[in-house]
């Protein structure tokens, strides 16, 4: 598909069209799970900008490449295509892994902060836990081993243990909770 007009007054009405054909008002659930996914995706570009990893950019990448994949099987309405391979739930789990064990346990809660690309993981985090909610209610009948939700509850986790992993490797301090 080539975008050749991106302003085609469509919306005007307050509705929007589906990739599967047909049309729904742009207060749908579908477009707010699509929305909140486009969302995380700009939000982990924001971080591509801050991060001083090329490895871990490189890692952001292919997230926003899986998300822009959730995205298209969520507006073709594809809720058993699965385009989001267990390999993919398994890469996740590896990094939370590899980051998190030359990390201390947590002792509290951890404040969001560090520099800018560590604060920018927890809104990340954040929307993510979002768009996993989005997605649960579009998906409602259909959560059992549903790879996107699998994915989306990974990544929120993700971005928590990378964030931890990237203060401590820049010799940032945690902030963590008082009481």
């Amino acid at each position: 598909m080539r975008i050749t007009k991106v302003t085609t007054r469509n919306g005007d009405s307050g509705k929007t069209g589906l990739a599967r054909g047909g049309s729904v008002y742009k207060n749908d659930a579908i477009i707010h799970a699509l929305g909140d996914i486009d969302e995380l995706s700009s939000v982990i570009g924001v971080c591509n900008t801050t991060c001083k990893n090329s490895s871990i950019v490189d890692q952001l990448k292919l997230i926003q490449n899986d998300l822009f994949d959730i995205g298209g099987q969520i507006s073709l309405n594809e809720d058993g295509a699965n385009i989001i391979t267990s390999e993919s739930i398994t890469s996740l789990d590896n990094y939370i892994d590899q980051y998190n064990s030359s990390l201390d346990p947590l002792k509290e809660f951890i404040l969001p902060g560090g520099d800018l690309f560590s604060a920018n993981l927890h809104v990340a985090r954040s929307v993510t836990r979002r768009a996993e909610r989005a997605v649960i209610e579009l998906y409602s009948d259909s959560l059992e081993n549903n790879n996107v939700v699998m994915y989306l509850n990974r990544l929120s986790d993700y971005f928590f243990v990378l964030s931890r992993f990237y203060n401590k490797s820049e010799n940032i301090s945690e902030n963590t909770w008082k009481r």
